[in-house]
Formats: C-alpha cells, sequence, structure tokens
C-alpha cells in the first residue's frame, strides 16, 4: 500500500466502532440460537467465537497452586515477612515484579539467539503497572504524542490499536506489508512512508507489533538490522507491543539487535520501547495481570512512569508473584507445542478447502505460530460475490456461517482476509475447545462452495433478513 493509498484509507477509529457496532447488531438479528449450514451438517447452532484473543488454557498447576496459596495469604493475613518490605512490594514500582519482568518476561531480549549477545536489563529500565500492558502502551503514546500528529504502524498492527491511539489525537498510518505470504514488514515502504511524513511535520513515532497480531512473521537477525536502519534514520521514538512474544518459537525481539552504522554501532535497545505482559502466555487474568515495558532510553522511561498514577497494590503485587515465579519453562514450550500442532491442523483443513474447490480459493498467511490463522480469500471470488473489503468478509462469515472474527482492515491492511482464532474457537467465555475447529472449517467450507457456485453478500444478507452494512466513512 503506497502513502496515497494510505491517505486515502478509511479512519481507523471509525473501521473499528463500525466493525464492534455491526457484530451486535448483526447478532440481535440472528437470533439467540441461530442455524448455520455446513457440509457435514445442514444446521449447526450458535456462533462459534473465533474473534477473542484468549488462548483457552488453564495456568500451569505449580502457578496455580502458587496462587491459591497467595489468595489464603491475603485472606487470613498470614503473609511472608517480604511482605512487608517497602522496596519489593514498593506501591509505584515493586521491585519484586520489575526483577520478574526482566528475567522472565523479557527473557529473550538477553539472550535472543545463539551468536546474537542480546542486553542486559538493569532494572533502572524496567517499570511495570497493574492488570494491563495496554495502560503502558497508552502511556508511552502520550509521551510522544500531539494534536495532529501520525503515529507510522507498520500493516497488520493490534485490531484495537486505533482507538488507543486516538485518545491522544494521533492519527495512525499503515506502512504496506510485503505483498507476499509471509506479510513482513517491508522496510522500504516503512522507510518511504516516515521519510514522507517527516517532511509534512506531523511524524511522532513508529508502533510496531512483533511477534505479529494478526499475523506472526520470522524475521532473521539481517532482516532485523534492515529494519532497523529505516527506525534509527527516522530518528523518532519507536514502541514495540511484543505481547505474543512467548507464544511463539524462536522470535528474536528488534530491541535485541544492534545495528552496524558508519558511525559505530547502535542499539536499539536505547530506541525501542518494548512493551508486555503475563495475560498471553501466562494465561494470568483479572488481578494477576501486570503490564511491563523496558528501554535503554532512561529518560523517555522516566516520562512513561511519571504518568503512571495507578499504584501496585500489595495484594495485586503477591499474587502477579505468585503467577509469574511458578509458571515454568516446560509449561510455555508445551503451549508453544500445541499452538503449532493446532495451527498445522487449520492449514490442513483449509488446504481440504482448496482441494474440494478445484482451485486455491483460500490462503493462509505467515508462520504457522500463535494462536491466529489469518486466510486471505481470493479476489476473484470476493469480487463475484460482491465483496468489496474485509470488513464485508468479515460480516459475511458472521451472518451466513456464524462465524466471528477479525476483518484485516482493522489491522491497518488492505488485504481480503480475515483472522481466526483456531487454538481455542469457542461459543462463549469459558467454553473454549479446540476441537470446534472441525466444525468452523466446515461452515467455512460450505459458505465457500456456495460463493463459488454464485452466492451473493448481499442476497445472502436478504436470505437472513439483515440490513445491509454502513458503508465507511
Amino acid at each position: 500500500m503506497t502513502e496515497s493509498q494510505a491517505q486515502l484509507c478509511p479512519d481507523p477509529v471509525r473501521m473499528t466502532t463500525r466493525s464492534d457496532e455491526r457484530k451486535k447488531a448483526a447478532r440481535a438479528y440472528l437470533g439467540p440460537d441461530p442455524r448455520f449450514p455446513g457440509l457435514a451438517s445442514p444446521a449447526y447452532r450458535g456462533v462459534i467465537d473465533a474473534y477473542h484473543g484468549e488462548a483457552g488454557v488453564p495456568m500451569d498447576e505449580p502457578a496455580a497452586a502458587a496462587l491459591n496459596a497467595a489468595w489464603a495469604e491475603l485472606m487470613t493475613r498470614t503473609q511472608p515477612e517480604e511482605y512487608l518490605d517497602g522496596a519489593l512490594y514498593d506501591k509505584k514500582q515493586p521491585v519484586v515484579l520489575r526483577k520478574l519482568a526482566a528475567e522472565q518476561l523479557f527473557q529473550r531480549l538477553s539472550a535472543p539467539a545463539p551468536g546474537l549477545s542480546g542486553v542486559r536489563i538493569d532494572l533502572s529500565e524496567v517499570i511495570v503497572c497493574p492488570y494491563s500492558s495496554t495502560v503502558l502502551l497508552e502511556e508511552a503514546v502520550a509521551t510522544i504524542a500531539r494534536p495532529g500528529g501520525v503515529l507510522v504502524c507498520p500493516e497488520g498492527y493490534y485490531k484495537s490499536a486505533s482507538v488507543h491511539v486516538a485518545k491522544y489525537e494521533l492519527r495512525m498510518v499503515a506502512s504496506a506489508a510485503t505483498p507476499d505470504a509471509q506479510f513482513k514488514i517491508d522496510p522500504r515502504a516503512l522507510a518511504a512512508t516516515l521519510e514522507h511524513h517527516a517532511r509534512q511535520g506531523d511524524l511522532c513515532g513508529v508502533l510496531l507489533t512483533l511477534p505479529g497480531n494478526p499475523v506472526v512473521a520470522r524475521y532473521s537477525v539481517e532482516e532485523l538490522i534492515e529494519i532497523g536502519r529505516v527506525l534509527i534514520a527516522a530518528r523518532v521514538p519507536v514502541i514495540c507491543d511484543m505481547s505474543f512474544d512467548l507464544l511463539v518459537d524462536d522470535h528474536i525481539p528488534i530491541a535485541a539487535v544492534t545495528v552496524p552504522t558508519a558511525d559505530g554501532p547502535v542499539r536499539l535497545y536505547d530506541h525501542v520501547l518494548t512493551i508486555t505482559g503475563n495475560s498471553k502466555a501466562y494465561n494470568a487474568f483479572g488481578p494477576c495481570k501486570l503490564g511491563a515495558a523496558c528501554t535503554g532510553d532512561k529518560a523517555w522511561l522516566a516520562r512513561v512512569r511519571n504518568r503512571l498514577q495507578v499504584a501496585c497494590q500489595r495484594e495485586t503485587t503477591h499474587l502477579v508473584r505468585a503467577t509469574i515465579e511458578h509458571t515454568t519453562e516446560e509449561y510455555l514450550v508445551r503451549n508453544r507445542r500445541a499452538m503449532r500442532a493446532q495451527i498445522d491442523r487449520a492449514c490442513g483443513l483449509l488446504e481440504g478447502i482448496n482441494t474440494r474447490a478445484g482451485a486455491e480459493l483460500l490462503r493462509p498467511l505467515g508462520a504457522r505460530q500463535g494462536m491466529f490463522l489469518t486466510v486471505e480469500f481470493e479476489a476473484a471470488l470476493l469480487a463475484a460475490a460482491g465483496v468489496r473489503t474485509s470488513s464485508e468478509l468479515e460480516d459475511l462469515l458472521l451472518t451466513v456461517a456464524g462465524i466471528d472474527c477479525v476483518a484485516l482492515d482493522r489491522t491497518g491492511s488492505p488485504r481480503p482476509a480475515v483472522r481466526l482464532n483456531v487454538v481455542a474457537p469457542r461459543f462463549g467465555p469459558g467454553r473454549e475447545d479446540p476441537e470446534l475447529i472441525g466444525e468452523l472449517f466446515d461452515r467455512l467450507a460450505c459458505l465457500v462452495l456456495r460463493m463459488r457456485d454464485g452466492l451473493r453478500y448481499r442476497d445472502a444478507l436478504l436470505e437472513r433478513r439483515i440490513p445491509e452494512m454502513a458503508a465507511a466513512s
């Protein structure tokens, strides 16, 4: 996508809001017990939620046991002596959580890959906040924002990032990914977008999502260095959302890379603020969650820290500590292995649809890692069905197949594609079931074959007596 194309894209905040509102309206039209056709069954019941971002697995058993013990200590006022330590359990920046973040949540910054030295993280370079890494993301954005400014985000960012960024009167502009199925950051497109906005005088910074969400892409050290050269040349702050780090194998954090330049080696760690949390890989919830950030730019970190006014209550620190300290490496490895197997299974089912159709109508994007499978639909198939955007594709899947998913235009991408949670599809919160993947792809197969045989989006809505979606503005 060129810069001129980016300027013509609908406002990302309106896109996100329209998607959320349409989903609510569509579900209301569908009613409490909707039926949807598949190939194996003419009347599957209910909407499959493949939209959400949970892995659907329980916490590690040792972590759960430690958490129960921590709850009991709090309830019975039998906390250990160190609970009274004013530094360890400091209500602003508890040392115990900063240390755990440095050693566990940011472990790959210190040991990114064989032969790559990474960075030694000092506790003075780490800050934490209770409950959510999104709080840190918002405060980081606030430190670089100015009204009318632009935050450049490579195509394929977090589906709700635009809402958080818009709070500070910033506009998100996407730079194009590579046009192939790898869906990687294109350094040349990123450089062109940054240079354009630098000339306009509205460039405030860069927001990266690595590993990707919706699409996980694998980068070599050489590729990261090439991207790093672009970021250094731009001379702007860089925020990296690394929340999915420990859900994938062999991820090299971009902040762990040192870039050779004519003026000597430059650590990206000193230019990138990396943000993560424990909600994904550790499957933490509610009061057991935290956000963490680190960077070698201590002045920037101090500005973010000064904006954090929500205290880390000692009780929260105690629960978060139990969760992180007792989650084992074996648990993380086991979950990654299970996710890869599920993604492989989903890709096999997708290929089965193509085989049955006799054409490559569906194409998976990115690496087979993480909890999502992003599926790109053949452009000719969508054109024949009267589907013009991924938002309309998202709506078609929900209203006609009963599959709730994420349109890629919510992530700054013009690709005719959707993101599916194939690791933990569900009929509702707490009802995640990996085995639902079979039904999900059977519904999808039925829809795709009906589209191939002439089904049109508008006619399908009429069949359901659902009005058309409002146009994007």
